[in-house]
């Protein structure tokens, strides 16, 4: 009986004490900021974590995901790419690699976001969201290279009523300009130079 009740008053406050240090655990903080929407906050608290430990890959991973949210994308892709080099676990890198993938799409830097994607497939060929985002990213850079290459190959065209019409307003600003001239000058005629 007296086992039962050292457990039972053990459990009673053991149980406030740990959960006092997860709270007080900044990645446990940040995490419930990001939850909340509070990007700004999650950010500071998984700074916090990474003062602690510089090599918390899972600090790093959410660190960067805060970033993003709040339109940081250099400093996320800075964090990502230390994450990736301290990531044991192939398919956590690759998870880091698809995320670095997406912000690169997003700043429309899609030869740079494909790599990303193939990097993630090569640390998780299962990946079926880096297979498909790589895939869009490809489709996309080959329609810009098109149409890069479209746009070299047709010159503005000027239709030859356009033509006309600018011709025309040239020539009624040239003839203004002759008729101020001839007034300041009191006669003197002046030819055309050209």
């Amino acid at each position: 009986m007296k086992k039962l009740l050292f457990c039972l008053y053990m459990a009673c406050i053991g149980l406030p004490l740990l959960l006092n240090a997860q709270l007080a655990d900044p990645l446990t903080r940040g995490n419930e900021f990001y939850r909340q929407s509070q990007f700004d906050l999650a950010e500071q608290q998984y700074r916090l974590a990474l003062q602690k430990d510089s090599l918390n890959i899972f600090a790093q991973h959410n660190l960067a995901n805060a970033l993003y949210k709040q339109r940081k994308f250099t400093d996320a892709i800075t964090v990502l790419q230390t994450a990736q080099k301290g990531a044991g676990d192939k398919e956590f890198k690759g998870r880091l690699h698809y995320n670095e993938g997406v912000v690169y799409s997003k700043q429309k830097e899609l030869e740079k976001s494909i790599e990303a994607y193939k990097s993630a497939l090569r640390n998780n060929p299962t990946d079926n969201e880096a297979r498909e985002n790589l895939q869009k990213a490809m489709q996309e850079l080959r329609k810009q290279q098109q149409d890069k290459q479209t746009n070299k190959q047709q010159p503005s065209k000027m239709s030859s009523k356009e033509a006309r019409q600018r011709l025309q307003q040239l020539q009624k600003k040239e003839e203004a300009l002759q008729e101020r001239l001839q007034k300041k000058g009191q006669g003197s005629s002046m030819q055309k130079d050209w």
